[in-house]
């Protein structure tokens, strides 16, 4: 029954983020926002909501070790599989936004997080933890984020609005569908998906620690190979169809998007509500997730130019399962 519940906790969060997501890009095309913006704020941003849907109820009832490999399990999933996936499928262009920024602001939120999670090591407290005061860091960080972000839509609706040819002029079947909502079905489906989520992340919740209870396992393991990935599915389903269409470029917005937002929003939300204890062995997910965004980071400042081919793509899942195999303890 636990895991039938956590089966239908990502039933719910997954149909929900979708909902959301097509809401949200309903009145982001009104506005003319182009399609890489939306997939860095609006997509990445709904397909984020299980994460912060299930860190809230897991902070609620005071489960956070969940919360926290929750969110690391999610972003290394986000980028060594969804973008492998992808990238194996059709190559990813970088635009040059993801370089200056998102690649940037998703390499200094993973090092923030390591630097605050830290304190026994850093400052030689002898505890470790996300606290209050590190959620207010995280949500300021967050909001420069938001900030730089919405001067690109401003810049980008109005070069869309000039009739310019703005990044991703081709958008997928269901961003076009979206975009013909009316605002009252588009304001609906925002209604619903959220509902979904709310509903989604409890139920996750509550399935993913009986199974640990019952196994044997950690709310760590769970969060990071279970509960972490499961809330990732939006974006995987949504990047895979952008891929098999041809038509990727919301899909590293959306990753490092989403992946920023997971960070430094949901994270500094539930240290709000709880202090989120850092478990010394999370410390290996933590350096791993710096690790994948720095290769990312440096490919696109030092491949000049070069599209997210094949060949790192095979690096990023052949990394993922070496992660699995040692979180496991198989070596």
């Amino acid at each position: 029954m636990d895991i039938l519940q956590i089966l239908l906790g990502l039933g719910f969060a997954i149909y929900g983020a979708q909902f959301l997501v097509n809401g949200g890009v309903a009145i982001a095309k009104r506005f003319n926002i182009p399609d890489l913006v939306i997939g860095s704020t609006i997509v990445a941003f709904g397909t984020s909501m299980p994460e912060l849907s299930v860190n809230i109820q897991s902070a609620l009832a005071g489960n956070t070790d969940l919360a926290l490999g929750n969110i690391l399990g999610s972003n290394i999933f986000n980028i060594c599989v969804i973008v492998g996936i992808v990238a194996l499928i059709t190559p990813i262009a970088i635009a040059a936004n993801a370089r200056a920024k998102d690649l940037p602001m998703c390499l200094m939120a993973a090092v923030v997080l390591v630097v605050c999670g830290n304190e026994l090591y850093f400052d030689g407290i002898q505890y470790h933890e996300l606290m209050p005061s590190h959620g207010i860091v995280f949500l300021c960080f967050f909001l420069i984020f938001a900030y730089y972000t919405y001067q690109e839509a401003a810049v980008g609706s109005a070069a869309v609005a000039a009739g310019g040819a703005a990044s991703g002029g081709g958008s997928s079947g269901e961003t076009s569908d979206a975009a013909q909502m009316g605002p009252i079905k588009a304001a609906a489906y925002i209604a619903v998906g959220l509902l979904g989520l709310v509903y989604g992340g409890d139920f996750i919740v509550e399935g993913a620690s009986g199974v640990a209870k019952s196994f044997g396992l950690s709310d760590r393991v769970i969060g990071l190979l279970i509960v972490g990935p499961g809330t990732s599915f939006p974006e995987l389903i949504a990047s895979v169809v952008a891929a098999l269409k041809k038509e990727v470029d919301m899909v590293i917005g959306n990753v490092l998007g989403s992946n920023i937002i997971n960070i430094l929003f949901t994270l500094g939300v539930t240290s709000l509500i709880l202090p989120v204890p850092l478990d010394l062995e999370l410390n290996t997910s933590v350096l791993f997730n710096i690790g994948v965004t720095l290769l990312l980071v440096l490919y696109a400042w030092f491949g000049r130019g070069r599209p997210i081919g094949r060949f790192l793509g095979v690096i990023l899942i052949v990394s993922y399962v070496a992660y699995i195999a040692n979180a496991l303890g198989v070596f």
